[in-house]
């Protein structure tokens, strides 16, 4: 009786995971093709060798099919590039020992569900430059390896790029089968805001290293985006729409690459949200079309920053020395150890000594290119700075560090400067006497005015006491009477 049970549970349990099994390879539409081994189309179409199958840019219009993949079997490609051609659907790939699939720059427009199901391997998948859309990606089209129950995740999978497609959101469960994925880019995709299943479809890749959102419309981010991604090192916000610093960055306390890059960011201040970003060794800031101020403890609190990139803002003329700085307990002022520091075209028409607290720490350095005030605030550059970059190789930088005031140093290099061992003067003696020529032409302009209208003023006087006044908003003035006591 025991034995009767047993074996009517088992059969049922069988059929359970059968009508499961069904249901899955329906559900992600798992391919029953028998294989082809005889079959060559691949290789006599594109070239492989040394494990690589490249198909680039050779105007393919649709994708090899099963069979095709299947007289793969025998080479076992690792990497495989059918990039630049114009294939508009992608379907199903045979279980091949793919570590790499380039299907960048096509016109994809749809993609099969379950087409990288046999892919077990798979660790980077570039569908960047694509006509993908909203609509034609969800968890289906990245369901992973098939396993007893179904799908099961990409054991592997570290590289996912969809840039530059049409994507408006993100499904929320889009990376149900890719948790381990650490590089995502999204960049060039019109997003325009992440609204809260994109945010979750993120939120959900914990150990995420690599985020890029370049030129997505964006002008914030929403709170809560990068709290579980405690192990981003680098991010990519460039070419976006804010025009201050996002505050969500206080979520990344792990960051090491930060770029802000062509941004129509205003103002950087002590208010910017970047002083709990301690870890941080690279930042850029170029091209901010808007950027005029940089006040004082605007990066402070950086004190792992190695590289500033801080150049091409045309607007950029206010750079306080004390922008890097910060203080500790003791109140002692605290500088970045940079490395690199670029400030080069920018609208600067000096710089100060204060910046770093040790300039022979830079290896490299451009501070070319900006309308220099050659007075004796630039001195230090002419002494100190320009033997400095000598010896960084800097020579073409220098050759464009050029004066344009005053007048008759306009047009010199501070390398001829140096060589010339040329005495800046001061411009301040010439703003002090600018400033008396400017006094005396106002005493003048007072005294001039006050022997003008004393007699005028004296005049009024005698009339008022004689009550001229008052007879004339009486109405009878006597004209005569007035004229002949005058």
């Amino acid at each position: 009786m025991v034995s009767c049970k047993l074996l009517s549970f088992s059969a049922f349990f069988v059929l359970s995971v059968s009508v499961k099994l069904s249901v899955t390879q329906v559900d992600v539409g798992t391919d029953t093709t028998s294989p082809d081994p005889l079959s060559t189309t691949i290789c006599t179409t594109c070239s492989c060798a040394d494990g690589v199958v490249n198909c680039m840019n050779l105007n393919l219009t649709t994708f090899f099919e099963i069979p095709d993949w299947d007289g793969l079997k025998d080479f076992k490609p690792l990497s495989v590039n059918l990039s630049q051609n114009s294939i508009t659907h992608i379907s199903r790939i045979s279980k091949l020992p793919i570590r790499e699939l380039n299907l960048s720059n096509c016109d994809i427009q749809t993609i099969e569900d379950g087409s990288f199901i046999y892919l077990e391997d798979l660790a980077i998948l570039d569908l960047s430059n694509n006509k993908i859309s909203t609509s034609a990606i969800n968890k289906k089209v990245f369901a992973g390896p098939l396993g007893i129950l179904g799908p099961v995740n990409f054991k592997n999978m570290q590289y996912l790029s969809l840039a530059n497609n049409d994507l408006h959101s993100l499904a929320q469960d889009l990376f149900l089968f890719m948790p381990d994925l650490l590089h995502l880019d999204l960049s060039d995709n019109p997003l325009a805001f992440i609204d809260q299943v994109t945010m979750g479809a993120i939120s959900d890749l914990k150990y995420l290293r690599e985020l890029r959102l370049s030129n997505c419309e964006l002008e914030t981010l929403p709170d809560g985006l990068l709290r579980r991604q405690r192990k981003l090192r680098r991010l990519d916000l460039s070419n976006n729409r804010f025009t201050t610093i996002p505050a969500v960055l206080k979520e990344a306390p792990s960051l090491v690459y930060l770029n802000l890059d062509r941004t129509p960011i205003q103002t950087l201040d002590s208010s910017a949200s970047l002083g709990n970003l301690t870890k941080l060794q690279e930042l850029s800031l170029s091209r901010l079309s808007r950027l005029q101020n940089v006040s004082a403890g605007a990066l402070a609190g950086l004190g792992d920053l190695v590289i500033l990139r801080m150049n091409y803002n045309p607007r950029l003329t206010n750079l306080d020395p004390d922008f890097l700085v910060s203080k500790n307990e003791d109140d002692e002022e605290l500088w970045p150890n940079l490395r690199e520091l670029y400030l080069n075209n920018n609208n600067l028409s000096t710089i100060d000594s204060g910046i770093l607290d040790n300039w022979k720490e830079l290896v490299a350095a451009d501070f070319s290119t900006n309308p220099f005030i050659c007075d004796c605030k630039n001195q230090w550059v002419v002494d100190v700075l320009v033997p400095l970059l000598v010896t960084m190789s800097a020579n073409s930088t220098i050759n464009n560090m050029v004066c344009k005031k005053p007048a008759e140093l306009k047009g010199l290099t501070f390398g001829q400067l140096n060589e010339a061992s040329k005495t800046l003067v001061c411009s301040e003696a010439e703003s002090i006497t600018e400033v008396q020529v400017s006094n005396m032409a106002i005493i003048l302009g007072i005294m001039i005015g006050i022997v003008v209208t004393f007699p005028m003023v004296l005049v009024l006087v005698l009339l008022w006491r004689r009550g001229f006044f008052s007879r004339l908003r009486e109405g009878k003035p006597d004209y005569d009477e007035e004229a002949e006591d005058l």
